[in-house]
């Protein structure tokens, strides 16, 4: 990695001290150093993290990424999220190349539908777009416990992929355990076994209870001070801005990848959304100079984005159904908070929106508009239909969440018929992690995927935990049973 050459593409506007704001300081005063960050995940006012400022880049440094490798893209874009005292251009640089060394985002065309390309975020070890954030965070972390010659225990929740994900990522680094709640009942069976098949410093359990109910705890585990100084607490999951911040780099990469093949074509990305972190990373990446003309977001029954995009409240949306694509069964997404920030919602307002207590602001919403298009349900049924349909057009196979982008991306064109931009739907996990599907479609055939085979022999009532309760001192149990 020539680092004085990445280092001439930097914004002129190079942040000499990145900082964080919480999204709930009512004051507007207090603003937090990247350890910090890293360390405590959430807020103490109970917010998320957001950058205090955000580097812009120029039209003609953009344009230079596309002869960049992933990697040396990841050090320009967390570059300005890092002071150079604490972590040195050489570190950075082992940093992103120890995570995105073997990593690749093959893209693949399905033209004859209406100016389609999937961008395949799913080749990373644990099979899922997540793996790119995780394993940044991963070696960051890493990295900073060493030097600080101190230990963490990263909890996470998970609705499916993030579990995987961080294991794999995190798995036999020094200095760290990691704690995965994910719902019983609520993850597929290839999902559950891939977070059951880790060991050594992580572990997974399931819990009698829903994706919220994990987020909760998680989150009530964080706050507790007692609780995080007792077994040095921190996440891992898109809570955490060091998780979320990795992902804007793919949006870069993607995009510079298709302005180099279709330069005369505007570019919009279709994102599915579940918990909205992948979306919320690609907004930034917008108010960062990545000139994408809209993001699309495709839900699923859980619509309480499309609501909020829509109608402008989460009224009557705040629901939990369980469907195919059960990493996006969720009902109060996470992020959301992070988008009203981002897009200037009071933070006395946020907790009232996310209750579905309060509107959002007018002006609020019609700036999220002219960003976002999302006004989709997708049901079972049309998941089913689009990854038949799509196979059979392109010969090219999605699973049920990926899907979503595509129909998501067939609505918008739709109402937008003379919309001629390249879309880039984004496959977040590989459709081997899906193979219950097959049973009613048998001609469509599942890839391969070396990180998946060992999976088929392992018997999941044998290896499974018992469900843990979804309550504080359950968990706290289980953290010290772990952490000895």
């Amino acid at each position: 990695m020539d680092i004085d050459k990445l280092r001439q593409l930097l914004p002129d506007t190079v942040i000499d001290n990145p900082l964080f704001v919480s999204t709930r300081d009512h004051e507007g005063g207090k603003s937090y150093h990247w350890d910090s960050v890293l360390e405590m995940g959430l807020a103490p006012d109970f917010g998320l993290f957001m950058p205090s400022s955000l580097p812009i880049f120029s039209d003609e440094t953009i344009s230079a990424l596309s002869d960049l490798s992933y990697p040396e893209i990841a050090w320009i874009i967390m570059r300005n999220f890092l002071p150079l005292e604490d972590v040195e251009d050489s570190v950075l640089a082992d940093i992103c190349d120890g995570a995105y060394s073997e990593i690749d985002i093959p893209i693949e065309e399905a033209m004859d539908d209406n100016s389609i390309v999937i961008a395949r975020l799913d080749r990373g070890p644990s099979c899922s777009f997540k793996d790119f954030a995780a394993r940044f965070l991963a070696r960051l972390m890493s990295c900073y416990l060493s030097k600080k010659q101190r230990k963490a225990t990263i909890i996470v929740a998970t609705s499916g992929d993030t579990g995987a994900a961080i294991q794999t990522a995190f798995h036999e680094l020094p200095n760290i355990n990691v704690l995965v709640l994910y719902p019983a009942n609520g993850v597929s069976a290839v999902q559950e076994k891939q977070m059951l098949s880790v060991h050594d410093n992580v572990r997974a359990i399931p819990l009698n209870g829903n994706f919220d109910d994990c987020q909760q705890l998680a989150k009530r585990l964080l706050n507790d001070s007692a609780v995080r100084k007792r077994f040095n607490l921190t996440s891992a999951n898109s809570i955490s801005a060091w998780r979320l911040l990795p992902q804007t780099i793919y949006y870069f990469y993607v995009w510079s990848k298709l302005h180099k093949k279709f330069p005369d074509r505007e570019i919009i990305f279709s994102v599915p959304s579940g918990n909205l972190g992948n979306l919320t990373a690609g907004l930034i990446a917008k108010r960062m100079g990545l000139p994408v003309k809209v993001f699309i977001a495709g839900t699923n029954a859980n619509n309480i984005f499309a609501n909020i995009v829509g109608r402008g409240t989460t009224i009557g949306s705040l629901s939990n159904k369980h469907t195919l694509a059960n990493s996006m069964d969720i009902s109060v997404p996470s992020n959301l908070e992070r988008i009203l920030f981002l897009y200037g919602e009071a933070p006395d307002n946020i907790p009232d929106i996310l209750a579905g207590d309060r509107s959002i602001t007018p002006e609020v919403a019609d700036s999220l508009r002219k960003d976002v298009f999302s006004e989709d349900i997708i049901t079972n049924e049309d998941i089913e239909a689009h990854i038949v349909r799509f196979w059979r057009r392109n010969n090219l196979v999605l699973e049920p969440h990926g899907v979503i982008g595509v129909a998501a991306a067939f609505r918008y064109r739709q109402y937008f018929t003379e919309d001629r931009s390249i879309i880039a739907v984004l496959e977040t996990a590989s459709p081997a992690k899906f193979p219950d599907f097959q049973n009613h479609y048998p001609d469509i055939p599942l890839p391969e995927n070396p990180a998946l085979l060992n999976l088929e022999k392992i018997d999941l009532d044998k290896v499974r935990p018992p469900k843990v309760e979804s309550d504080t001192s359950s968990i706290i149990k289980e953290l010290e049973t772990f952490i000895k």
